[in-house]
């Protein structure tokens, strides 16, 4: 099997076989094919995407597309070891972004295609990975009916939530929530008392842990703010999103340390950066 790989990454780096492709050249079932994969995985044969030949493997390629994502990956104790297959493969497209085909993560984890639906809940479940489904209404979306798919996002956990605030930093959410509800473009225009309660809603959710940027990602989604006849009222029900959830800290940020800015320190009058339309 292992000499299967290798003259297929000679003729073809860039494309990965299926496991059953694998199996009808060495004579094997499925099942057989990926308990004899998962084996060179574990003896170090192969990468971590079941596919790439290690240990002199052709033109010395050893490393993962994306090593960091797929270190962490391994690192990770997973709810089982399906999971822990599916985790690693999809690190390999990255911390996050457009999701891959499902037979394409199914072919990389060395699994079925079936046990890629069944256990990415299960990931979802032990805050490891955020999963969303993207559909294309049709009109306005009132109608409640689609027309088709996009590709999905996803976005790597790291399974731990944001700690506690400190009470220095709890005094502080007032001025964060009110910089916040200011660079909320759609609201402008609000009264003083509109103002004052979105700026106390923020604030419930700043004291969960969520960042400023990512309360204002969630603020920025304005395709049906029409629907609504009080501009208090769609910011709660956006804000209802992610108030009473922890946030859970991305994966690429827990292992790296490296995120974006986590508060807003400038009024909106002097930045224009990473305003919502």
């Amino acid at each position: 099997m292992y000499g299967v790989l290798q003259e297929h990454f000679k003729a073809s780096p860039t494309e990965g076989l299926l496991t059953a492709e694998i199996g009808s050249q060495v004579g094997l079932k499925e099942r057989a094919t990926q308990n004899h994969l998962a084996h060179l995985f574990a003896h170090s044969r192969i990468d971590a995407d079941r596919r790439t030949p290690l240990n002199g493997g052709t033109f010395g390629v050893s490393q993962p597309a994306l090593p960091g994502a797929q270190d962490w990956a391994r690192s990770v104790a997973a709810p089982d070891p399906t999971c822990a297959k599916c985790l690693v493969a999809l690190a390999g497209w990255g911390w996050g972004g457009e999701a891959p085909d499902v037979k394409e993560l199914a072919a990389a984890a060395g699994v079925s295609v079936r046990s890629v639906e069944r256990h990415r809940p299960h990931l979802i479940d032990f805050n490891l990975l955020e999963f969303k489904p993207s559909s294309i209404p049709v009109g306005d979306g009132r109608s409640g009916k689609f027309r088709g798919r996009e590709a999905s996002r996803y976005l790597l956990l790291s399974g731990f939530h944001a700690r506690e605030l400190t009470e220095a930093e709890r005094a502080t959410v007032p001025e964060r929530a009110r910089l916040i509800v200011k660079r909320v473009r759609w609201f402008a225009g609000a009264t003083v008392d509109e103002r004052e309660r979105a700026e106390i809603a923020v604030g419930f959710v700043l004291r969960a842990g969520w960042p400023d940027e990512q309360i204002l990602r969630v603020l920025d989604h304005t395709a049906d703010r029409n629907a609504y006849k009080s501009r208090t009222g769609y910011l709660h029900a956006l804000l209802s999103k992610v108030r009473g959830k922890r946030y859970v800290i991305p994966a690429q940020e827990w292992f790296t340390g490296q995120s974006g800015p986590r508060t807003a320190h400038r009024d909106a009058a002097e930045d224009t950066r990473c305003r919502t339309a």
